[in-house]
């Protein structure tokens, strides 16, 4: 049974957010939507204008990361809804992912707070959506199913809400608290501490609810993309034993504020962590809504489906000298990839010119002229170790072989 709509206890108006659709005594149909059906996208007026303001604002944020280099392996005998895009054809590739904190503030770890990955595979062959000619394909997710900005206007309002409030994030929180859309606006402030305690991620691809780490977090796109000839949203879901055995602990109170990133290059250099990618298609617009981000897809009616495996070895995703090439001088970007996975819907319209305005005044600032779009895992900087002493809640440990 999902969730039924939820009142707004501050106005007393009915929320259009975390709740989805009705529908939910009624099986799926079974038929997958084509992605350029009527409806499937609505480009409403003035959006573009919008979109653009939003842009200047988020120009102004910043977040974190850890970074890890792995095999990313495309399942074969894939039904035909499945079989599309990059996933026609089974193969093994190489992909370089990160894990970040989507916060604007640097915020201690254990203050509640979305956590994400993006991800670049590398020798995906295809018609690719900008023209270029590396045979890359980018994807990026978030720790929790819906995503507070759900359009370009409502993506303003709370990044307006958000600057005005800076150094009176209690004031923020109350304003978000008080939209119409509360349920949705504060959703992400919500989380526990740490990472996903959401009772709706049970029998999500197979995944358990009540995640502690990020290597035992679930990661939705939250948005849809076309899959071929269909519509879909994806998601990466733990499947390590190890990280199973830790999806019941929790960050506690006097842990160090950085314990995330600590803990997560622990577990990485001791284990192999893997993950499955899975594909949720788009059935019904009534239900499963392309352009309002605020409703989530029913995963039970309408479930995610196994596609690929992500497998990463033992390793370090400290190394400063991968981290800070990320940072300075590659981006990963939903819009960077198969016209085959053409990201759809408001929001990613959105995205397609905040990255790109995000990526110049990045290089501007690190004194770069432009961007580089790795070919391969050889142009990936060669791993080199991390400082040998003690820095602040960071220990000194620099090789797989030191922590294991």
């Amino acid at each position: 049974m999902s969730c039924p709509v939820q009142q707004n206890v501050h106005t007393g108006e009915k929320a259009s957010g975390t709740a989805k659709v009705n529908g939910e005594d009624k099986p799926a149909s079974g038929e997958y939507m084509k992605w350029d059906a009527e409806g499937v996208e609505v480009v409403p007026p003035e959006e573009e204008k919008k979109i653009y303001e939003v842009s200047a604002q988020f120009n102004r944020f910043q977040m974190m990361n850890l970074c890890v280099m792995g095999k990313f392996t495309v399942h074969r005998d894939l039904p035909k809804h499945l079989a599309q895009g990059m996933f026609a054809k089974p193969g093994t590739y190489d992909v370089i992912m990160r894990y970040s904190s989507l916060t604007p503030k640097i915020v201690p770890d254990n203050i509640p707070a979305p956590r994400g990955i993006g991800m670049k595979i590398f020798g995906i062959e295809g018609e690719k959506l900008y023209g270029e000619d590396m045979k890359t394909q980018d994807w990026t997710f978030n720790n929790y199913p819906i995503l507070e900005l759900r359009d370009p206007k409502t993506t303003y309002d709370i990044a307006d809400s958000l600057e005005r409030n800076w150094n009176d994030l209690a004031t923020f929180g109350k304003e978000q608290s008080e939209r119409v859309d509360a349920d949705v606006a504060t959703h992400g402030s919500q989380l526990p501490r740490q990472q996903s305690k959401l009772s709706h991620l049970q029998n999500v691809c197979n995944t358990p609810a009540n995640m502690f780490a990020v290597v035992a977090m679930p990661q939705y796109s939250q948005s849809a993309y076309r899959h071929g000839d269909y519509v879909a949203k994806y998601g990466v879901f733990p499947l390590g034993a190890e990280q199973k055995k830790i999806e019941n602990d929790d960050v506690k109170e006097s842990d160090p504020m950085n314990i995330l990133s600590q803990h997560t290059r622990a577990f990485h250099m001791k284990n192999k962590v893997t993950y499955s990618f899975c594909a949720q298609l788009l059935q019904d617009l009534k239900e499963q809504p392309v352009d309002d981000l605020g409703v989530e897809w029913d995963a039970k009616k309408y479930p995610f489906e196994q596609v690929a495996t992500i497998e990463f070895e033992p390793q370090d995703s400290w190394l400063p000298e991968f981290r800070v090439w990320w940072d300075d001088r590659i981006t990963v970007n939903s819009w960077h990839g198969l016209k085959t996975h053409q990201p759809l819907g408001s929001t990613n319209r959105m995205r397609r010119v905040v990255y790109a305005e995000s990526r110049k005044l990045r290089l501007r600032v690190n004194g770069y002229k432009d961007y580089v779009e790795p070919a391969s895992l050889k142009e990936v900087p060669v791993p080199i170790p991390p400082p040998q002493f003690e820095l602040p809640l960071q220990s000194a440990v620099s090789t797989v072989e030191v922590a294991s």
